[in-house]
């Protein structure tokens, strides 16, 4: 019977263990395609941004650099806009998904309303922009955080 009390410990630590480990917060990147915003002012300089919630972003900086580089290396890989020869760049916004962020992954943006509802009211959710452009034969891609000065990422077959 005593070895019985013991197992019955160990077994509850054991799962306790296993719950905490499982309880940890998974960093997700939302994207918000229905706010996806093309630039077509320039006819052979169009722009393309899309917007990006993070949950549960890294605090360290420079883990949260390199968790929105492999982002938007994922996403380039799949998207296949720089290869139009009148697109010239693409923006990628991350915002940190709050209360106040959540509201755009089922709504659009309402800008103009009386009581619109824009994304960029809530700069204390602004996380950071990444810029992918084209140069020559290739790209430059900077990513900015908020408050933060600017890092150019890759540069690729420019002349810069």
């Amino acid at each position: 019977m005593k070895y019985l009390q013991s197992v019955k410990m160990i077994t509850i630590v054991c799962l306790l263990l296993i719950a905490i480990s499982c309880d940890r917060e998974k960093k997700d990147f939302i994207p918000l395609e229905h706010m996806t915003f093309t630039n077509a002012y320039y006819k052979n300089a169009v722009k393309i941004s899309y917007y990006i919630l993070i949950d549960n972003p890294e605090p360290a900086e420079n883990m949260l650099k390199q968790e929105i580089v492999k982002y938007v290396e994922n996403r380039l890989k799949k998207n296949k806009a720089l290869t139009k020869p009148e697109i010239s760049s693409l923006n990628f916004v991350f915002y940190r998904k709050t209360d106040n962020t959540s509201y755009f992954i089922t709504h659009k943006e309402s800008a103009g309303e009386l009581l619109g509802e824009e994304i960029s009211h809530y700069q204390q959710d602004f996380i950071a922009n990444y810029l992918v452009s084209k140069c020559g034969s290739g790209t430059v891609e900077k990513i900015y955080l908020y408050n933060l000065p600017e890092e150019t990422v890759a540069s690729k077959n420019c002349d810069k």
